[in-house]
């Protein structure tokens, strides 16, 4: 069993958890857009990850 977590599993779990209902192209490119924002987060140290969530927080972004 395989249990990495990558940035294409994050997006798909996270979608499969998602109400909203997608075309399957809505949802390719939701997946597409959500594995390269993982893949981002991913690459963050723990700083950038710190600040990132502070800064979403300040949005109102939870």
């Amino acid at each position: 069993m395989n249990t990495d977590i990558t940035p294409t599993t994050l997006a798909f779990e996270y979608l499969r958890r998602e109400e909203e209902n997608l075309t399957p192209a809505q949802y390719l490119i939701r997946f597409k857009q959500l594995t390269l924002e993982f893949a981002g987060l991913m690459e963050l140290t723990s700083l950038e990850l710190r600040e990132e969530i502070s800064y979403a927080w300040r949005l109102g972004i939870h």
